[in-house]
């Protein structure tokens, strides 16, 4: 990875998950059901929730990798973690799942920008930091 693909993770993350929820909330109410069916959750909530599990996950897997890179992996039932992930945030409504949220999106970029040249070359470090933040971003594209 170069430091163009560093700036186009924090492009992604400033950009493309910091305007998410204001993107959400300008669509009608009809849309964002419609797209929530889509994504296969009932709220908006519980679908941040989802995002953030993953994030808060990546990001202690990507330090401990970073500090030791022979960390092991674990392996992960998907669906079994989303299940968790929305469990876990159940107590939160919307607003409190919302700064959550950006808690966790301002967290990748200090962790992103302390991350050594070689540390991005390191395929358990890029495995996570393309999938969680570009490519969940495309699974989880808003319409329009």
């Amino acid at each position: 990875m170069t430091d163009l693909s560093r700036t186009q993770l924090i492009a992604t993350l400033n950009y493309g998950w910091g305007t998410y929820v204001a993107r959400y909330r300008a669509l009608s109410p009809a849309q964002q059901q419609q797209w929530l069916a889509g994504q296969g959750y009932p709220s908006f909530r519980d679908l941040l929730a989802h995002v953030v599990a993953w994030w808060v996950d990546g990001q202690k897997i990507i330090a401990h990798t970073a500090a030791a890179p022979a960390y092991p992996l674990r392996d992960y039932d998907v669906d079994a973690f989303n299940a968790e992930a929305v469990a876990q945030y159940a107590g939160l409504d919307e607003a409190a799942m919302v700064a959550a949220y950006e808690q966790a999106r301002a967290a990748w970029i200090p962790l992103i920008e302390s991350l050594s040249d070689a540390a991005f070359h390191n395929p358990k470090i890029a495995d996570r930091l393309y999938p969680e933040i570009i490519g969940h971003l495309e699974e989880h594209t808003l319409p329009g």
